[in-house]
């Protein structure tokens, strides 16, 4: 039964919506006469409920509070939600658990007035389009921070925010990516949201002092939500977060209307009678309903860590999975939060690796200010080797793999560290140059932060200038002469290559490695190596130094010899540095740091082909160079399984081992002809070699 009163619904601006508004055709060449072709939906094939009474509606809060402790604030905004007070009433008396991270949740399922449920603001898919403080954008107060919780049993999340404006702009912002990502508005008012969504408590908290906005809000649904509110026309954020909870007899009045309207009304025309049965289907959506987190029995987990490691199982390597953004930086939060939970960091060092201090805070507290150092210093603390069991396993908290790779802690670190920057992009225009460089560097950033010495090194950033790292990194570089490649000191080096990848990727003069197999003589190397055989190298450190004196000074990183002096002249496409001393400074590119500085061996150029008059002579040249050439690709492939480690760093060859008696037969074969030949070059040599004058 329709409330009466109730019939004359508000939205913004205090205007009605009349029956007019509705039957307004947009398209005026549409059809009308034809009818509609309807689509099956829960509510064609069965009755909307009706809007139920208020007395109803307070014995559910009663049964929430008194018979299953649900916090007073919890328990209203549930009451009020509920299509039917007397179905919560019954699923309160049959709670459902589902084993998560920690412990377990206590739930329900029942049907909501989607206007009365909220799109969690934290809503992982929309990070890329979040603004950072470190980003140093004028103006950006950065994100709401949250969601978390007490530790213990509890039904509440809390999320931060400066005050009412900050937690609506970056709603807004989070909606106007989500409509635009996931458009599913047609689909819905088609046929409704078909699946249920999860629903949490969720307090905002304003740090002016305005009370507390207490929200039904969606852990995982929020895409369905934000496009059923379109439908139903709430064209802002505001409406549903702070406008209708704050007015029930408005939000009543709404959801009335759209009650009201029947879409097989005579006289209707096809677009009216199509945006009813719309805004119907999207009126109501089912949801899981969390009405609190069990620990178990001596776990240190949360409710919001619980949260994160339940939406990580979902969307970071399950079946609805996140962007890359999304997931790496919900690998990165878990983290962040779990080195603060088990109070690895300070909040200070919390908040400052988690992008939400702005530059000129940083220096107060004694952080580096420097976007490059900033980076850096987010990679020394995600791969500390310290760290490493709270990383490892806040990261299998949100995936569903049974390790965490040094792969995907590579990816969570460098998505941490490069949010103050990927915060400075989404404040430009789309088509500005600045922001697609910014862009294009992220993929080769975050293999760059695959080197291993990263996550196996004692280093940090220090704090020294450029100048001063570089002359012990020569000194380091100097100390290491005569004992095999990886063994020594090699923290200053470390940190100098930390600092100028930043640079060396932004400016594109380090790139990601090209896809596709390119046959033996493409260069298959990541950024992580390229940057490693600069570490074993004079010129590399001079010109990793000089990457972060031309970066902070704005321009592209220059070449330099292997004594740091400027090379005058220009890279050409093929990476041949053609120097000319009248010349501007040559600039470093990707191709010339692969094919002529740093050349993979024995593949530095592709091989040319045999010409069409290959004598025999040529011919064998050619072959003895390939089988060279095969097997340098052989050593590194075997280089390869000994750095393919597990999370503690033990090659995963050495745990399992290889039977490779075939294989060494074949090697033994390939030698003993080859010690052959070699016997024979010295025999001839020796016959060949004139006689000395005392003969």
């Amino acid at each position: 039964m329709i409330d009466e009163e109730l019939s004359a619904p508000v939205l913004e601006g205090g205007a009605p919506v009349t029956d007019q508004t509705a039957q307004t055709i947009e398209d005026a060449g549409l059809d009308d006469t034809e009818p509609a072709g309807v689509a099956w939906s829960r509510w064609n094939a069965e009755p909307m409920p009706a809007l139920p009474k208020m007395a109803a509606v307070r014995r559910a809060y009663d049964a929430a509070v008194n018979d299953n402790g649900l916090p007073e604030k919890f328990a209203w905004v549930l009451a009020d939600a509920v299509t039917d007070p007397a179905s919560l009433r019954a699923a309160l008396h049959s709670k459902r658990t589902m084993p998560v991270v920690g412990g377990r949740f206590e739930f329900i399922e029942v049907d909501l007035w989607t206007p009365a449920v909220t799109p969690m603001v934290t809503n992982h898919r929309a990070f890329a389009e979040r603004v950072y403080p470190a980003s140093g954008s004028i103006g950006a107060i950065g994100p709401l921070r949250g969601p978390s919780s007490d530790k213990g049993v509890t039904s509440t999340l809390r999320t931060q925010a400066r005050d009412v404006s900050h937690a609506v702009d970056e709603a807004e912002r989070a909606r106007t990516f989500i409509l635009g990502d996931n458009p599913l508005a047609e689909s819905i008012a088609e046929r409704g949201i078909m699946m249920p969504v999860d629903v949490v408590y969720n307090e905002i908290h304003h740090e002016d002092g305005a009370p507390p906005a207490c929200l039904l809000a969606t852990a995982e649904g929020s895409s369905r939500v934000t496009n059923a509110h379109k439908v139903l026309g709430i064209t802002d954020a505001r409406t549903v977060m702070y406008d209708l909870p704050a007015d029930q007899a408005n939000f009543r009045r709404m959801v009335n209307a759209v009650l009201a309207e029947d879409p097989n009304e005579m006289g209707l025309t096809v677009r009216a009678a199509e945006k009813r049965r719309g805004r119907r289907n999207a009126l109501i959506v089912r949801a899981r309903v969390i009405l609190r987190f069990v620990p178990t029995e001596a776990s240190d987990y949360d409710y919001a860590q619980a949260v994160g490691g339940y939406l990580g199982m979902l969307h970071v390597n399950g079946p609805r999975p996140w962007p890359t953004t999304g997931k790496n930086e919900a690998m990165a939060e878990s983290v962040v939060r779990a080195l603060r939970h088990q109070t690895a960091i300070s909040q200070t060092e919390h908040d400052y690796i988690a992008g939400l201090m702005d530059p000129e805070s940083a220096i107060r507290h004694g952080f580096p200010g420097d976007p490059d150092a900033q980076a850096a210093y987010v990679i020394a603390t995600m791969l500390n080797p310290t760290f490493r069991p709270i990383v490892s396993r806040a990261i299998r908290d949100v995936t569903a793999a049974a390790q965490a790779s040094a792969a995907a802690k590579a990816e969570a670190a460098a998505e941490l560290a490069l949010r103050p920057i990927r915060s400075l992009a989404s404040s430009l225009p789309a088509q500005d140059p600045a922001r697609r460089r910014i862009e294009e560097m992220q993929p080769a950033y975050r293999r760059a932060c695959r080197m291993r010495l990263y996550a196996t090194g004692t280093w940090r950033v220090t704090g020294r200038s450029p100048q001063e790292l570089l002359d012990d990194a020569l000194a380091e570089l100097t100390a290491s002469a005569g004992i095999p490649t990886g063994t020594g000191n090699y923290s200053t080096r470390t940190e100098l290559a930390a600092l100028a990848q930043f640079h060396l990727t932004r400016s594109g003069a380090l790139r990601r490695e090209a896809f596709g197999s390119g046959g033996t003589t493409q260069d298959k190397r990541g950024p992580q190596d390229i940057l490693r055989a600069m570490l074993e190298d004079q010129q590399g450190l001079h010109l990793l130094h000089q990457a972060i004196v031309d970066g902070r000074a704005g321009r592209a990183p220059g070449v330099v010899d292997g004594k740091g002096r400027p090379v005058h002249g220009r890279v050409d496409d093929h990476g041949v540095l053609l120097t000319d001393q009248n010349g501007a400074e040559a600039e470093i590119t990707d191709r010339w740091l692969r094919d002529e500085a740093f050349p993979r061996h024995g593949l530095s150029r592709p091989m040319p082909a045999p010409p069409v008059s290959e004598s025999p002579e040529m011919k064998l040249a050619r072959l003895k160079t390939s089988v060279l050439r095969a097997l340098e690709t052989l050593e590194d492939q075997v280089e390869g399984l000994e750095q393919h480690t597990d999370e503690d760093d033990t090659p995963f060859i050495e745990l399992q081992g290889w039977p490779t008696e075939d294989l060494l037969q074949r090697l033994d074969d390939i030698r003993s002809r080859m010690s052959f030949w070699n016997g024979l070059a010295s025999r001839l040599a020796r016959r060949d070699r004139p006689a000395s004058r005392g003969q």
